[in-house]
């Protein structure tokens, strides 16, 4: 028994894409991980995990294109509990902050953030095109519209913590991305369930009509 291959007639062109953006991501995770550690920022440790995550999830879009339909449901799923696992670390490391009380520097926080809109406005003009369609497709939008979101929040709590010297904002801004990847995540199983349940549906019609 062969297995149909899930393929669409612009696939070429969204695999090229997904290089592209792939490569921008592990680019912008280097220079995120290393701005949290040394800005000791919730926030920018929040959106380097988004970055390594979004990259996770487009070289996952890559594998799949060649694959079945439902490994492309699978893979989706398997993105969408990578985001919701991330939370945990930086969870942590916010606790860890709200007992250290310091500041982290808001101005490496503030570069990192800037750096990270301009390299998500960059990409969400790369996959514009290929924004409708499965719960994969689906993923990688959405993934890429968090990050830009989790990018623009780090610098709005850049200028609070300038404004307060607190780590407060820090902490409630790394929360907000934790949120707001939940949400995203929440979104992406439910387009994927929907999925499999169309394609038993499928598979019930099928074995009915033979």
């Amino acid at each position: 028994m062969t297995v149909k291959k899930y393929q669409r007639p612009d696939d070429n062109l969204y695999a090229h894409a997904l290089k592209k953006v792939f490569i921008i991501h592990i680019f912008m995770f280097i220079v995120a991980f290393t701005a949290a550690i040394i800005a000791r920022s919730s926030s920018v440790l929040a959106d380097s995990l988004d970055f390594v995550g979004d990259a996770i999830s487009y070289a996952l879009s890559l594998y799949v294109l060649s694959k079945g339909a439902i490994w492309a449901t699978i893979i989706a799923i398997a993105k969408a509990v990578t985001m919701l696992s991330f939370g945990v670390p930086v969870m942590f490391y916010a606790l860890l902050r709200f007992e250290d009380g310091a500041a982290p520097n808001y101005e490496i926080m503030n570069i990192s953030g800037l750096l990270g809109i301009i390299s998500h406005i960059i990409c969400l003009r790369i996959l514009f095109k290929f924004k409708s369609g499965d719960s994969n497709r689906l993923s990688v939008w959405i993934c890429t519209i968090n990050d830009l979101l989790s990018n623009i929040i780090t610098v709005m709590a850049a200028a609070a913590v300038m404004i307060t010297g607190s780590v407060i904002p820090d902490i409630v801004a790394a929360m907000i991305i934790i949120m707001i990847a939940i949400y995203g995540a929440i979104i992406i199983l439910k387009q994927a369930i929907k999925e499999i349940k169309q394609l038993k549906a499928k598979g019930n019609n099928a074995n009915y009509n033979s």
